[in-house]
């Protein structure tokens, strides 16, 4: 069931169908954060791709191998807290989603994460951020 129906939230007359893409899909977790076209083309940009294509799984254990593992947990969580973000921006304060502020506030959280990691996953931090 939709988030915000279940939470008995009502902010409009849509509340149903994702407000991130135009598919017209129920808004759920599994579409919001993965399926969703938006939601695809950020995890896309990070190097992760979950599509139909293959299981949730297989692509975990993809992204596992191009990071190494280093920090995996941490960008995961990034990427799917700022997807979320858009969305609330959108219903909460009207602010269309927006591939270019994603990775704004992507990039913006993850040089905040460098401060509370050693050194070397620093470096590797700035790196990625400088990647987006």
């Amino acid at each position: 069931r939709n988030m915000l129906k279940r939470g008995h939230f009502h902010v409009g007359d849509n509340i149903e169908t994702c407000v991130l893409c135009t598919a017209h899909e129920e808004e759920t977790i599994d579409h919001l954060i993965f399926n969703c076209t938006f939601s695809q083309t950020c995890w896309s940009k990070i190097g992760i791709s979950y599509n139909f294509g293959i299981s949730r799984i297989e692509a975990t254990i993809r992204a596992k191998e191009i990071y190494s593992s280093r920090l995996l947990f941490e960008i995961f969580t990034i990427t799917a807290w700022n997807i979320w973000k858009e969305r609330d921006n959108f219903i909460f304060n009207q602010i269309n989603p927006s591939y270019r502020a994603w990775p704004e506030r992507t990039r913006a959280d993850l040089t905040w994460l460098r401060y509370r990691v050693s050194p070397d996953l620093s470096a590797y931090i700035t790196s990625f951020v400088n990647s987006l």
